[in-house]
């Protein structure tokens, strides 16, 4: 794994935390909704014995579960690459890592913090990974 993945692993979990707390919103927004009457005839004497939304609220809590477990992960992560970041001489470096990949911030917001270029904030990133790598 590349200086570059290892970094990376705390952004891709983010992103992925955030997909699942969309998917989370979208599900209860559905256990909402009432479901359409049936017209048709029904040939089954069986009545239902869980009330309609359960499969609903069931799918809310495992996927609770699911971004509670991934917050975790995430978490752990962050701390791995905030140690592997201290262990950096350069404050400079340092800063402008430990924005990038514990922060999640963008690469304007970055350049903004540091009072530079946006393309000078790159090239710097570019050296620091190459420096990294070896």
């Amino acid at each position: 794994m590349s200086v570059r993945e290892f970094l990376e692993r705390a952004r891709h979990l983010d992103d992925a935390i955030n997909a699942q707390i969309a998917e989370l919103n979208h599900l209860r927004e559905l256990s909402m909704k009432i479901s359409g009457s049936r017209l048709e005839e029904r040939v089954s004497h069986r009545k239902p014995t869980e009330a309609p939304y359960a499969k609903w609220v069931e799918r809310i809590i495992d996927k609770e579960k699911e971004i509670n477990e991934n917050i975790y992960r995430f978490l752990a992560v962050k701390m791995e690459i905030s140690d592997f970041i201290d262990k950096i001489d350069n404050p400079e470096w340092q800063s402008l890592l430990r924005r990038r990949y514990v922060l999640c911030k963008s690469w304007p917001d970055i350049a903004v913090d540091m009072f530079s270029s946006l393309r000078t904030v790159q090239r710097l990133h570019n050296k620091i990974l190459k420096n990294l790598e070896n």
